[in-house]
């Protein structure tokens, strides 16, 4: 017979007076099915240990436990020893509940193991040792997500020592983990019904690109512009063709040469060539050609100093026979001797007058002066008495109509606009001096000589130094400071002292034509009444006394 049906025996064959009164059981929560049933195990264990302690105490005739020990039977003394018995437990307050125990987890309270030592070895870096990072897994998303569109950086540039990426490792606990789960929920993209086709849609591969979108997008705008493909534009650029590299062109390829990152992680891809996006593979194809940089900004100097030599050469001219024909016009100083005679006339007794000369800016001053007579003005009378007397002078207006042509031309920032271009030439000309033999013999002499790039730079510093003589002589000859003189304001005074001359010429001219006009009709009504008075129109009417 075994340990428990012992117990039991021996249970049943014990009677007490007062059987104990049956403990009500007590609500409990179910926490589940295995709590439930060793709490109802405790309660009857309970209650069996508590009507054997009465049992014993008050029976007649009861030995003591030695005694009772002694004179059990077998079948009693294969029962073993029961454990000392614990006061029971205080009755709760009403509507208390009972405890539930602590549900062990296996795992939780084991003890926790000893962190490896480190090894002597100071360049050790094994994970178990302690001394390198310990591998993390990444986080992946289940689901489909948006695009942040960033420019990559190479792993040799955020290894440096001083890089904000190399401050920290991944392993510190300084570094704050994103809520993955959240990051999927608000950044995935949003599924989408699929509509039935009726042709299958050819799904394109995706490109890959080191650009960011911004750039890569200004880049292939400006490669469609030359409908040909990559290798033939970075062709053109090596062999310097310019037939349809024009400056603007160069200007926008000048801004959207590759960056040093750009460079690094095109020359780090080793797959295939064909899965990178248009722009890069120019890129690509552009890193091919030796000192391209240099190569483009060759191109660019010649090309602008072409377009800026055709454009200032001119005005130059310009300048130069403006401030030439105010010197050698025979009919400007008769005409200002004209006004001279007139003006001291004008001003005697005054302080203006008795003068040897003035500024020409007073040729503007003639139409103020008003004479007696409705809109006659001195320039009026003047143009009169020379049309009169001295006709030569009427022709004036002819030799001031080259300065015309240059006015609104501003010299000073001809000068410097050639200036800055001329120290371009011969930076880029050093330059060259320093690089390839190749370079030197290609752009070396379309710089030099080509398209006048430097010589003819030069020849428009010698033709402005020349200017800056006939400016000198134009401020001696009008009796004006070197310095403070403007040709600009020189040149606007003659162009409409000219068209003041012209204007006053033609209204003379039609007041001389209405007074013949006038003096034709005086004629005529004169003509008219003699007639009548003569009987021509009938009979003639004479009165007598």
């Amino acid at each position: 017979m075994g340990p428990g049906q012992t117990m039991e025996s021996l249970l049943s064959s014990m009677h007490c007076s007062n059987p104990p009164k049956t403990v009500p059981r007590r609500s409990v929560p179910k926490v589940n099915k295995c709590t439930q049933v060793n709490m109802d195990l405790e309660e009857k264990k309970s209650s069996a240990d508590l009507s054997f302690s009465r049992k014993s105490e008050h029976s007649p005739g009861s030995t003591s436990p030695t005694q009772k020990d002694s004179s059990s039977s077998p079948e009693q003394s294969v029962m073993p020893a029961l454990p000392p018995q614990l006061p029971p437990p205080p009755p709760l307050p009403p509507g208390g509940k009972v405890p539930l125990p602590p549900v062990s987890t296996p795992g939780m309270n084991a003890p926790s193991l000893p962190s490896p030592q480190p090894c002597s070895s100071p360049g050790c870096s094994h994970p178990a040792c302690g001394c390198g990072e310990q591998p993390q897994a990444r986080k992946t998303p289940t689901l489909r997500m948006k695009v942040l569109h960033w420019q990559k950086l190479p792993c040799d540039v955020v290894r440096q020592s001083h890089s904000i990426w190399a401050v920290m490792p991944s392993s510190s606990k300084e570094l704050v983990e994103p809520d993955y789960a959240s990051l999927e929920l608000l950044f995935s993209v949003p599924s989408r019904i699929p509509m039935e086709k009726t042709v299958p849609k050819i799904k394109k591969t995706k490109e890959i690109t080191f650009i960011g979108p911004k750039k890569s997008l200004l880049l292939s705008i400006f490669l469609k512009q030359f409908k040909c493909s990559n290798e033939e534009i970075a062709a053109m650029i090596q062999k310097g063709d310019r037939s349809k590299l024009d400056a603007e062109i160069l200007r926008q390829l000048l801004k959207l040469l590759p960056e040093d990152q750009e460079i690094n992680s095109l020359k780090s891809y080793k797959k295939e060539k064909s899965q990178l996006a248009n722009a890069d593979q120019f890129y690509l194809h552009l890193l091919e050609v030796p000192s391209y940089q240099l190569r483009i900004e060759c191109m660019l100097i010649c090309e602008e100093t072409k377009i800026l030599l055709e454009c200032l050469w001119p005005k130059a001219q310009a300048i130069r026979t403006a401030c030439e024909t105010i010197l050698t016009s025979h009919r400007l100083p008769v005409f200002c001797q004209l006004i001279l005679k007139v003006g001291n006339f004008l001003n005697y007794g005054r302080h203006t007058g008795d003068a040897g000369g003035f500024k020409i800016s007073a040729l503007l001053k003639l139409t103020e002066t008003k004479a007696n007579q409705n809109n006659i003005t001195l320039l009026h009378h003047i143009l009169e008495e020379v049309e009169k007397k001295h006709r030569d002078l009427l022709q004036l207006p002819r030799d001031l109509d080259f300065v015309s042509k240059a006015v609104g031309i501003h010299f000073d920032a001809m000068q410097a606009e050639a200036g800055a271009n001329l120290k371009k030439l011969l930076e880029i000309e050093k330059r060259l001096l320093l690089s390839t033999d190749d370079l030197k013999i290609q752009h070396g002499k379309s710089v030099q000589v080509g398209n006048g790039s430097l010589n003819a730079s030069k020849d428009l510093q010698k033709e402005f130094a020349t200017i800056e003589k006939k400016k000198e002589e134009l401020a001696d000859y009008l009796c004006e400071d070197r310095k403070k003189l403007s040709l600009e304001d020189v040149f606007n005074t003659m162009k409409t002292f000219r068209e003041i001359f012209l204007k006053t010429l033609q209204e003379n001219q039609e007041r001389k034509e209405q007074a013949a006009k006038s003096e034709k009709r005086k004629k005529w009504f004169k003509g008219e009444d003699a007639k009548r008075l003569k009987g021509e129109y009938g009979k003639c009417h004479t009165f007598s006394n």
